[in-house]
């Protein structure tokens, strides 16, 4: 990630803040083309109460605040071509980010990212998440950039989703960091479509941190190839091809029982094509219900291959510094629920147990209607698990700390 002049940012955020921004939202169109302009703000703070890991956490307590601001672009020219571009301006209490408004975990070039450390407390980002060219030719869709790619089916655990996914507490998931890539969307008939989608992989500048590099690491490329088909109201989906260093060879279903009982399931099997690396497979299965009076429940079991199937092995894992990133067990449940009170107010709350270590981690969120154009957001955290130790992790969820969270969202 590069690092930038402060002037950029504070330039940014005035012209979209401005009264010469005007409208909170315009549109220009003629006869053939149009241009849309939207915004969007976040407002965030959250309190954290740290376990005893002082490896970890410089200290028991933290008070985290988080600005997310985002400028989209729709330019569309006849009925045929589309470009999309989503500028990310963040500014942070550092190092750690807030309601998760800054994505790290998208692997993608640092060449449009700049990052300048205002003091020793906080950060001011800026990213181009998101600039891709859509062209649409009979019945092929070409799109080349940076752009989210999503090839998920469940909703918790999505392990066929390799491009920067949503962790499974993440409540808000309106904005996926897009990754430099191409594809293309062929339709075969009403009932099939085949998706041929290539991805640049990079490598890190430095293996402390996630800044990525410039320029592509040609042995973290990805080239997939999908078939989505429907038989009998049900989605099949097939998959194979490379993701960074593995082969991938997997699957997707999704459709209803009895139209009462919805099914969704995504599998792959991760072959390494190099000695040194795991691999194994990933497996998604859930089940989900919405009754009349808008409540909704939904059950996920997750089997993660390459996760370790202690905390034995993960420790071991953490001192011969192979340690994975991503979920460290080898089996989790996820248990939601979401329920509307109101036409205004939405809850949800979520339990995820990780059967390897016996960690859980309890979430709530609560969004509440302003208005057509915002909301605010209450969200808390309550994890149990074995804590750090001398040289033991202790459990995945035992090292997450306690977090009340709030955040204020204004769409225009």
């Amino acid at each position: 990630m590069r690092r930038g002049g402060f002037s950029l940012s504070v330039v940014f955020l005035g012209v979209l803040f401005s009264p010469a921004a005007g409208l909170a939202f315009s549109q220009w169109q003629s006869d053939e083309a149009s241009v849309g302009l939207r915004g969007f703000t976040s407002l965030g703070g959250a309190y954290n109460h740290n376990p005893k890991a002082s490896d970890v956490y410089d200290s028991r307590e933290d008070l985290l605040w988080d600005i997310d601001q985002r400028f989209l672009v729709t330019a569309k020219y006849r009925e045929n071509a589309r470009f999309d571009l989503n500028v990310l301006q963040n500014i942070r209490a550092a190092p750690n980010p807030v309601l998760g408004a800054w994505q790290d975990g998208a692997e993608r070039s640092g060449l449009l990212s700049w990052q300048q450390h205002e003091s020793g407390n906080s950060e001011v980002s800026l990213s181009v998440d998101t600039a891709a060219f859509h062209f649409t030719q009979e019945n092929i869709e070409w799109s080349i950039g940076r752009q989210p790619v999503n090839l998920a089916t469940t909703m918790y655990f999505s392990p066929n989703d390799f491009f920067a996914p949503f962790a499974a507490q993440t409540f808000f998931r309106t904005y996926k960091p897009g990754v430099d890539s191409g594809r293309a969307e062929v339709r075969l008939g009403n009932l099939a479509q085949l998706s041929v989608i290539g991805v640049l992989g990079y490598s890190v500048e430095d293996p402390a941190d996630t800044d990525w590099r410039n320029r592509p690491d040609w042995s973290r490329n990805s080239l997939l190839a999908r078939l989505v088909i429907n038989r009998n109201e049900w989605e099949w989906g097939f998959l194979g091809g490379t993701v960074r260093e593995h082969r991938i060879t997997g699957g997707s279903l999704q459709g209803e029982f009895f139209d009462w009982l919805g099914v969704r399931a995504e599998a792959h099997y991760a072959a390494p094509e190099q000695d040194g690396l795991s691999g194994g497979t990933e497996m998604s299965v859930g089940i989900e219900h919405r009754f009349a009076n808008s409540l909704e429940l939904r059950l996920e079991q997750f089997h993660h291959g390459q996760g370790y199937g202690s905390t034995e092995a993960l420790d071991q894992a953490l001192v011969s510094g192979t340690l994975r990133q991503g979920y460290t067990g080898r089996d989790y449940t996820a248990l939601g629920v979401s329920y509307e009170f109101s036409p205004l107010l939405t809850g949800q709350a979520l339990i995820l147990a990780n059967w390897s270590d016996h960690s859980q981690l309890l979430s709530f969120n609560g969004v509440y209607s302003l208005s057509d154009e915002s909301e605010l957001a209450v969200t808390l955290s309550l994890p149990r698990g074995d804590h750090s130790e001398n040289s033991s992790l202790g459990s995945e969820f035992g090292l997450a700390p306690t977090t009340l969270a709030c955040a204020y969202r204004v769409y225009y």
